[in-house]
């Protein structure tokens, strides 16, 4: 079922004891995750149990208060998210975060304002996302909240692509999408990876997320419930029953 990367590629991404959460609230305790590159890998767990949360520390928008983040063997400590989008961690955020009054292209290149390159360069990642997404290259002088849904998520992926990560991180990919819309961006996900980015994904449509990733993490009140690979989980008695009705 799943199809997702690599299973044998070297660690990209490796997560020990990650602790945090907001002022005086914690909402995590103890992750411990890893990535492998080129592989996708599905965060699931209901509303709330700090999927996003361990998004926005991996990205550097919050800071973590225990534990390590390590990109390629290297420490992502005390990094501002600028640094961490520079080493190749881009963020897709939940609710899409686009650039309402600005057009397609403008959003665009909002992602790759961390990078120092010529012209040509820019010029030239421009034309892959737009191989990517043809609709944008359509789209891309259109105000970008003028769009549907399901382009505006496109144009979020994209944006994050823009800054050429080695691991891309997507919150929420089918959120108040239709079906058809989904199964559209899975396509585009897939595409993605195969040009060997590596992907974290955080779902709340459990079926979509293991039809997606090669492997799973469960999150459960901040802490890993279960892991293992996407087929492991579909079996998994626990899983069936609460995200699966089954």
């Amino acid at each position: 079922m799943a199809t997702g990367g690599s299973h044998d590629g070297a660690s990209l991404l490796e997560v020990s004891g990650l602790t945090g959460g907001y002022d005086d609230v914690q909402v995590l305790w103890g992750i411990d995750l890893n990535v492998r590159e080129g592989e996708i890998v599905a965060i699931v767990g209901s509303n709330g149990v700090g999927k996003s949360t361990f998004l926005r520390m991996l990205s550097g928008v919050l800071p973590h208060r225990a534990g390590t983040i390590t990109l390629g063997g290297e420490s992502l400590e005390g990094m501002a998210p600028e640094g961490i989008v520079a080493k190749g961690i881009s963020h897709v955020p939940e609710g899409r975060r686009l650039f309402a009054a600005m057009s397609v292209e403008e959003n665009l290149l909002m992602g790759a304002y961390a990078r120092r390159m010529a012209d040509q360069e820019l010029a030239a990642d421009l034309e892959r996302v737009y191989g990517f997404f043809p609709r944008l290259a359509e789209r891309k002088s259109q105000l970008a909240g003028s769009m549907s849904g399901g382009e505006q998520q496109m144009c979020a992926i994209a944006r994050g692509l823009m800054a050429r990560p080695r691991l891309l991180l997507i919150d929420e990919l089918s959120l108040g999408l239709a079906p058809r819309l989904v199964e559209e961006l899975c396509g585009f996900v897939r595409q993605i990876n195969e040009e060997g980015v590596a992907i974290i994904l955080v779902e709340q449509d459990v079926l979509t997320a293991f039809e997606l990733a090669s492997r799973a993490y469960v999150f459960e009140t901040g802490r890993v419930t279960i892991s293992g690979t996407s087929d492991e989980l579909l079996a998994n008695p626990q899983v069936k029953k609460a995200y699966l009705g089954m």
